[in-house]
């Protein structure tokens, strides 16, 4: 029994349509299998020749009614009668598998150069385990920082009295030369009280007056 099927839609091409159907053949061992893009007008089409006994051939048209892949959309599919040759499935099957494997080679190399950048990141890692590594260390540090903040707020002031220091030091010879005259007035002072409370005394006992 030789019959040819029909799948049209928005969207039926790219989603995996072929080998959807070519895994399906496979399964019901069909004898002989061919599928391929078509078109109809502005909708895009799947075309499927079966050939096999009756009961594997209405079983296939069954599956290819109720299943398709999960991004396919689909408007119609039909079947017709269909009496030219069909290659063999192992055939079309075997030149499935080529096709698939051509479009994925440019996606597996963009995915090998990807996984080639990851690797590079991935170096990193042993780096970036041991500069976390201070995390607590600089955690308990800026613990202090309110403190300092405080302590700095300060400086502006301690800045203002530190200000005459210079002027104190340009003018310390002067003012130790003021000290040692205080010392040495205040010495004689002293000597001076003392000589005339002596005095005193004196006259107070020629006198007779305590």
């Amino acid at each position: 029994m030789k019959f040819k099927i029909t799948i049209t839609g928005p969207r039926v091409h790219d989603v995996g349509y072929r080998p959807w159907l070519t895994e399906k053949a496979v399964d019901l061992a069909l004898r002989g299998f061919e599928v391929y893009n078509d078109a109809e007008g502005d909708l895009q089409s799947v075309v499927a020749l079966v050939d096999s006994d009756k009961r594997r051939a209405t079983q296939f048209f069954e599956f290819a009614k109720a299943e398709l892949p999960p991004l396919a959309r689909i408007d119609d599919i039909r079947s017709e009668p269909y009496d030219e040759e069909i290659q063999p499935l192992w055939q079309s099957a075997t030149l499935g598998t080529f096709v698939q494997i051509n479009k994925a080679v440019p996606i597996l190399q963009e995915m090998r150069e990807d996984l080639r950048e990851v690797k590079t990141n991935t170096n990193l890692i042993p780096e970036i385990a041991e500069n976390t590594r201070l995390i607590p260390e600089i955690a308990e540090n800026t613990r202090l920082i309110p403190e300092i903040a405080e302590n700095t707020r300060l400086i502006p002031e301690i800045a203002e009295n530190t200000r005459p220091i210079p002027e104190i030091a340009e003018k310390q010879d002067v003012i130790i030369d003021e000290i040692r005259g205080l010392h040495r007035e205040m010495t004689f002072d002293a000597g001076w009280r003392a000589r005339i409370e002596s005095d005193i005394q004196a006259i107070k006992a020629k006198i007779g007056i305590r």
